[in-house]
């Protein structure tokens, strides 16, 4: 029988895998093969946690914006009433006070206007006493007085009795 090439080949094939067999490398291949499968599955469950942790901080950090822009809101509502409250209370303050002000200078208007009418008749009085004694000086003679005292002498005593 003659032996071709490709005889040899297919027996150097046969060899070589009877070799691998009897070696245990497929068995070595497939365990490595498992050992990377494992490998890339655990890294792609540690992915998945990360993932998923990541999601967390996330809806978390959401939330946390979500109250902060609520509060800050609230807060600037808050502010503009409270600055609505101080500009009322200080309008409210500045009209008692400006009323204030007027009535106490009104009073003083009025202590002016009394004191000022107490020293005209004063003055009058004092005009009318002294012009009355002028013109009694120069035209009453003493008949005239002598009379004027006789008259109120029977007067006084017409009431005694």
């Amino acid at each position: 029988m003659s032996f071709d090439a490709s005889f040899f080949v297919a027996l150097s094939f046969a060899l070589v895998i009877l070799g691998f067999l009897k070696l245990g490398l497929p068995g070595r291949v497939a365990s490595m093969l498992d050992a990377r499968a494992d490998k890339i599955r655990g890294e792609l469950e540690q992915a998945q946690c990360l993932r998923d942790e990541a999601q967390a901080l996330l809806k978390n950090y959401r939330q946390r914006v979500k109250k902060a822009e609520e509060e800050s809101r609230s807060v600037i509502e808050q502010a503009k009433l409270d600055s609505e409250k101080m500009a009322e209370d200080a309008s409210a303050a500045l009209q008692a006070r400006l009323e204030r002000k007027t009535r106490q200078a009104e009073d003083k208007i009025a202590q002016a206007e009394d004191q000022l009418s107490q020293e005209i008749r004063a003055i009058s009085a004092e005009l009318a006493i002294s012009a009355a004694g002028k013109l009694i000086s120069e035209n009453i003679t003493t008949e005239t007085t002598d009379k004027i005292l006789d008259n109120s002498i029977q007067n006084v005593s017409s009431h005694l009795n």
